[in-house]
């Protein structure tokens, strides 16, 4: 017990000379978590945003579906083959098909389109807060302010932004989709299955990026 003793109390000394090597990333952590509890303090409705941009997002969905089941419709039925020939199938022309695919890209826009304005809002709330926090108005109400800079100036920002994630996400469904197309070729050739992995890595490595880089810019 004693030598164990030993090796927590060394332990301990190696945590607090870290802590010493970290005073001054530390004191500014402390300096951040103030300041966003004085924000906040500022404007408690923040809280809602996230709750409000995921309401609108739910209820685009709804409609979004809705609307993909008449589309989905369109078409001539067929019968499928057995065992599942009492299930129908739609055979869809060139036309519809292009409209299935338009109408994916406008879920994974418009989605993204509900977020990106949700995190301009919240960084331009912050902004306003930070230069008005030593006024008479001590920062307040900067959250309806932000909004209205949203939509009266910045949605054309926003929405490319969200073009652009749309599009890395709509490679990567058809990515998805034709994998799995080749799924019986990606068992039997092993370079097959590692070409396929890099190239879903790298397609959520783009689209991570890409949205790291709207975030930055909206921000």
């Amino acid at each position: 017990m004693q030598y164990v003793a030993y090796i927590f109390w060394g332990l301990s000394g190696l945590v607090l000379c870290s802590l010493c090597c970290c005073y001054s990333a530390v004191r500014l952590g402390i300096a951040v978590f103030k300041t966003t509890a004085q924000y906040i303090q500022a404007n408690m409705h923040i809280f809602f945003l996230p709750f409000l941009a995921n309401a609108t997002a739910a209820v685009w969905f709804l409609l979004w579906a809705g609307s993909f089941l008449f589309l989905y419709s369109v078409g001539d039925p067929r019968p499928r083959d057995p065992p599942l020939n009492f299930v129908t199938s739609m055979t869809w022309t060139d036309l519809t098909k292009g409209a299935v695919a338009y109408h994916i890209f406008g879920l994974f826009w418009i989605n993204a389109f509900i977020l990106g304005v949700n995190q301009f809002v919240i960084g331009a709330s912050a902004c306003l807060w930070y230069f008005e926090v030593s006024t008479d108005t001590k920062g307040k109400g900067t959250v309806n302010r932000a909004y209205w800079i949203a939509f009266r100036y910045h949605l054309g920002s926003v929405a490319f932004g969200s073009f652009l994630i749309a599009v890395c996400q709509m490679i990567r469904l058809l990515f998805e989709y034709y994998r799995k197309k080749m799924g019986t070729m990606a068992k039997d050739i092993p370079w097959v299955k590692v070409a396929l992995a890099l190239t879903g890595w790298l397609l959520w490595l783009m689209e991570k990026c890409v949205k790291y880089i709207s975030k930055a810019a909206y921000i």
